[in-house]
């Protein structure tokens, strides 16, 4: 069954005077009154806020998409799933409803994953949203790059496979093959021999992730220059 991404979102908004003590509109101008330079920090002072990274998230995609839910046009070529949509919004909430938003991407809903990606993403609990974040990162540097589920990792290929993505529940571990002679340093640290390329090619270095803020431009610099050190 489809995610109804409309309604996560509206729930979430029609939340957010109960649960913060502000509504949508309050808390546009408290971000906009930060004056805030980069995506990251606005994630990162909301979560200082006391704001979950994926409800974070979702606030800053709202206010870079000009204070208008990403969503506001769902579902209103249906007449009866609007009215069903109004009478559920004018009912008594359930003590046990989760407010909690999934971790969609800006503008629209998530592409179907790859066979296994869902089941392996899922062992990244609440890092599942960097998770998915990164990924849609790196595709967006290297558009050719294909994703494929392993046991615990998910290799990144284009066509030969250049990096890997460790998933856990603690932390993320991006394994790049930077190749022995790139240095270490500025959260890169060497990975362990034969890491993953075979003896020549071996991913090299590894920076582990728990921030959003550390998906930079000079983190998607090394996935560029690994891509390119197997594939050109």
């Amino acid at each position: 069954m489809a995610i109804d991404y409309g309604e996560k979102e509206r729930a979430f908004i029609d939340g957010l005077k109960e649960n913060t003590g502000r509504d949508l509109s309050a808390w546009m101008a408290a971000i906009s009154a930060e004056g805030l330079p980069h995506r990251n920090d606005i994630i990162d002072w909301l979560r200082r806020q006391g704001f979950m990274f994926s409800k974070a998230s979702w606030l800053e995609r709202i206010h870079h998409n000009g204070g208008r839910p990403i969503y506001a046009d769902a579902g209103k070529a249906n007449p009866r799933a609007s009215a069903r949509r109004r009478e559920k919004r004018s009912a008594p909430a359930s003590p046990s409803a989760s407010s909690t938003p999934p971790q969609p991407p800006a503008k629209a809903a998530p592409a179907p994953l790859a066979d296994g990606l869902e089941d392996l993403l899922a062992k990244a609990k609440a890092y599942r949203p960097l998770a998915q974040y990164l990924i849609a990162q790196i595709k967006a540097v290297r558009p050719g790059a294909s994703l494929a589920a392993r046991s615990t990792f998910i290799a990144i290929a284009d066509p030969a496979e250049f990096a890997r993505l460790g998933v856990g529940a603690k932390e993320l571990r991006l394994h790049l093959a930077l190749g022995s002679g790139y240095p270490a340093g500025e959260g890169v640290k060497k990975g362990a021999p034969g890491g993953g390329l075979g003896k020549d090619e071996a991913l090299s270095h590894m920076v582990v992730l728990t921030d959003a803020r550390q998906i930079d431009a000079h983190l998607l610099d090394l996935v560029k220059r690994a891509a390119t050190n197997v594939n050109g």
